[in-house]
């Protein structure tokens, strides 16, 4: 993978991610390979990681994962899920913190490579682990040129997926408009019970004083 000479400019250079687009697109899938609204999960075993490894050009030669691999590739995986909801809260909550992306990367280490004018970060591992090591290398590009702080996760509970925030302002709640609406149904719904909840009880205790009264 070659990047262009303006990118690697600005920051470490991903191999064969060769615009800001294309590593934003893969940390986002990466997170999104695991969908709770549907249910579904495309890591689930050692092969599957590697088949969405070889599916999004991280693996040029067939490797085979072993359950160590995956395990790490999940907790990469929650890792970023984390971050992005970071990012989707860092208005209430001004200071990033230590989570679980930097635990799991502590078993990635990174090498710097290239020449003197144009260095980059490149994988020390080969196979799955170099693979897994790449997004760690597009968490850096993102971070370089300041993507990272759009990547959220849709503010609907019952979504969780990750987007990018391509609003002027990052001011974008949900991954799509169908979320959005959703939640705003939900919060119509739940402030008509209490309203509902509210009359009632007020209603019950009116009669009941009503009636505390007609006896005596």
């Amino acid at each position: 993978m070659e990047v262009t000479e303006s990118m690697a400019a600005r920051t470490p250079a991903l191999p064969r991610l060769s615009a800001p687009a294309e590593h934003v697109g893969l940390l986002v899938a990466f997170a999104n390979s695991v969908d709770t609204d549907e249910g579904t999960d495309d890591l689930t075993t050692p092969s599957e990681l590697a088949r969405w490894l070889t599916e999004h050009r991280l693996l040029s030669a067939p490797a085979r994962a072993v359950t160590e691999d995956l395990d790490l590739a999940l907790a990469i995986r929650a890792g970023l899920k984390e971050a992005f909801a970071d990012n989707h809260q860092r208005a209430a909550t001004s200071t990033g913190r230590r989570g679980a992306l930097e635990t799991a990367a502590a078993e990635l280490p990174l090498r710097l490579a290239g020449t003197t004018t144009h260095p980059r970060l490149r994988p020390v591992h080969e196979g799955v682990r170099g693979a897994l090591s790449l997004l760690l290398i597009a968490v850096q590009a993102a971070v370089g040129d300041g993507s990272w702080q759009r990547l959220k996760i849709c503010g609907d509970d019952e979504c969780g997926w990750a987007f990018f925030d391509a609003s002027k302002n990052q001011s974008r709640n949900w991954c799509e408009w169908g979320c959005g609406n959703r939640a705003k149904t939900r919060r119509y719904r739940a402030r008509r019970r209490a309203v509902t909840h509210a009359a009632a009880t007020a209603g019950a205790e009116h009669a009941l004083g009503d009636g505390g009264r007609s006896t005596r």
